[in-house]
Parts: structure tokens; C-alpha cells; sequence
């Protein structure tokens, strides 16, 4: 028979132990235990966050590699490859100088056209370019581009005077390592074009137009700099 809660007491007195058991933690208090032991703290919190703001995210690359640089240097290296790819038994100089030559015109012609460079008097340069004509009738020419140059001792012709190609000189407005990225990036874009150099030529300026670094028009962007990415190259040139 089941003591009384008299007698229980009284055999607690006495120092006898009840062998019934203790009662069991309430389900309350076991979720505030657990709350607790999972529940970082404000300081682990801190750290967690800090690390994953830290991590590299999937779209940080996503447009892709890019150098700065102004528009010059960009034709001159794109007319030279697109001149290798069309020519492709002229000598690399040769090439080289084409693109200057491009390069040295298109930058005389829009100088003139945004008022920087004084516009020539029409009568002289009509006759400077009768008798150079006739000075250079004799000489081979190329067309690249949409532009018709001389060639004189493996060097195109500017005016009256051969367009020495120097890659040293091209290779320092990148660096070294630019260089080779963007010249290899050229040349690999372009193997999509074998077969169809005629298409080639009649398009790549307009090619140049769209992967060429942006910058402000007119007097602004004269010499300015801006972002060429290689993404850009490979999208403009690629013949789909």
C-alpha cells in the first residue's frame, strides 16, 4: 500500500530515501536548453557573415576581361592582323605598318572633322594627289579595310612617306602581357573568317566599331582612354 503524503513525509525526516522517481525536465525548458546550444552567438554571427560577403560570386567575371586604353593603339593592332589575315605572305613589319598607316589616317581624318587638325587647302591637296598618283603609279598596293595603300620597301605609304611598323613601340601603350592577350585574342577571332577575306575586308572597321573602347564624342574623347574587353572582340568578329 502506497504511503500517505504524512507518512512519506515522516520517513523523510527520518532520512529515508523514496524510491520514486524525480520528475522529468518540462518539454519547456528542453526547447530553451536546445534554442540555446544552437542559437549562434552575436559574435559568431558576425563572422559568418563577414566570410560569406568575402566569397566570390558566380557573376563577378560575367563581362568578362578588360584593359584600358585609347582607341589608337586598338585599330593600328586590329588593322595589322586583319592585313596578315588577307595578305598572309607579307612579312609581320608589313603588316605592322598597314595598321599604322590606318591607324595615322583615320586619326588625321577625324582630327579634321572635330576641328583639332587644320583642314588642307582643297586646290593644293587635289594637286598633291595627282602627282602623287603618278609618283606611285608603279607601286604595289593593298586594300585593307577600305583602304587603299602603296607599298614601298615593305612599308606602307602615308602622304609621301612609307609608315614604318615598329611593334616595340605598339607593344609599351599595352604592356607586355595586355599585348599578347589582345593580339592573340585578334588572331584566334579571325580564323573564323578563312575562305571569306573579301567579306572580311569589306567589314572589319565596322567589326572594329563595335568592340573598340567607348569614350566621349567629338573634342571630349580626343585621346582619351577607355575599356576594351576581349568579349567584345570575340562577339563582333565572330562570323555566325
Amino acid at each position: 500500500m502506497p504511503a500517505t503524503t504524512r507518512s512519506q513525509k515522516t520517513l523523510e525526516e527520518k532520512g529515508v530515501t523514496s524510491s520514486k522517481p524525480a520528475p522529468a525536465k518540462s518539454q519547456t525548458n528542453k526547447r530553451k536548453a536546445d534554442t540555446k546550444a544552437t542559437t549562434p552567438s552575436k559574435k559568431q554571427k558576425t563572422t559568418s557573415n563577414t566570410k560569406a560577403s568575402k566569397a566570390p560570386r558566380d557573376d563577378d567575371n560575367q563581362e568578362g576581361e578588360s584593359i584600358t586604353i585609347n582607341r589608337a593603339p586598338v585599330l593600328e593592332l586590329w588593322a595589322s592582323c586583319v592585313a596578315r589575315s588577307l595578305y598572309p605572305s607579307l612579312d609581320w613589319s608589313t603588316c605592322l605598318s598597314i595598321g599604322g598607316a590606318i591607324s595615322t589616317i583615320t586619326a588625321i581624318s577625324k582630327g579634321r572633322s572635330i576641328g583639332t587638325m587644320e583642314k588642307p587647302d582643297p586646290g593644293k591637296a587635289q594637286e598633291k594627289r595627282e602627282r602623287r598618283q603618278a609618283e606611285q603609279a608603279e607601286l604595289d598596293e593593298v586594300d585593307v579595310m577600305g583602304f587603299h595603300l602603296k607599298l614601298k620597301d615593305g612599308a606602307a605609304i602615308v602622304g609621301d612617306k612609307p609608315k614604318k611598323g615598329n611593334e616595340d613601340t605598339l607593344r609599351k601603350k599595352y604592356g607586355d602581357e595586355q599585348y599578347s592577350k589582345v593580339k592573340s585574342t585578334f588572331e584566334e577571332s579571325l580564323k573564323a573568317w578563312k575562305g571569306n577575306e573579301e567579306e572580311l575586308s569589306r567589314r572589319a572597321f565596322g567589326m572594329y566599331e563595335d568592340f573598340r573602347p567607348n569614350i566621349p564624342a567629338g573634342q571630349k574623347g580626343w585621346g582619351r582612354k577607355g575599356q576594351l574587353r576581349l568579349d567584345s572582340i570575340q562577339s563582333a568578329v565572330a562570323n555566325d
